[in-house]
């Protein structure tokens, strides 16, 4: 009985590729990578937990968008992103070398500091300008 079930699986394998042409092979290769990428790329265009997924005007802005935005009042001066606050070990808000190693640059919805300020557990501190200014800044390249 258990010599079937091990024959079963190669019949059916050798059974499929002759079915499939090289050409239908790449075909169905092709549909899968596009589901896959679709289903990835869903990911920037869902909304945060507060906010709609912003619109950026400008394409690469730099790192002081989030301070004009309140970043540093909102997240470094309440006592936590700041030298000597209880986050500090993280990062400091105002450091461009600290912020950048929670960012995934280009890919928001990758980003441990987008998903935690936009849903997660700092989702309750932020406004909607950081949310904007975040999202923007990682989407463009995170530059300093």
């Amino acid at each position: 009985m258990i010599k079937i079930f091990a024959f079963l699986p190669l019949t059916f394998l050798f059974i499929t590729c002759d079915l499939i042409s090289p050409k239908e092979s790449d075909d169905r290769s092709a549909i899968i990578g596009l589901v896959a990428l679709s289903r990835t790329s869903s990911l920037s265009n869902t909304t945060t937990a507060r906010f709609p997924t912003p619109s950026c005007e400008v394409s690469t802005p730099a790192f002081s968008t989030l301070k004009d935005a309140g970043f540093e009042s909102t997240c470094g001066q309440s006592g936590c992103h700041i030298t000597g606050g209880s986050a500090a070990n993280k990062f400091r808000a105002s450091l461009y070398s600290e912020v950048l190693t929670y960012v995934n640059s280009g890919v928001p919805s990758t980003s441990l500091l987008y998903r935690e300020q936009s849903t997660g557990s700092m989702s309750q501190y932020t406004t909607q300008a950081i949310d904007k200014a975040i999202y923007c800044w990682i989407l463009g390249g995170a530059k300093q």
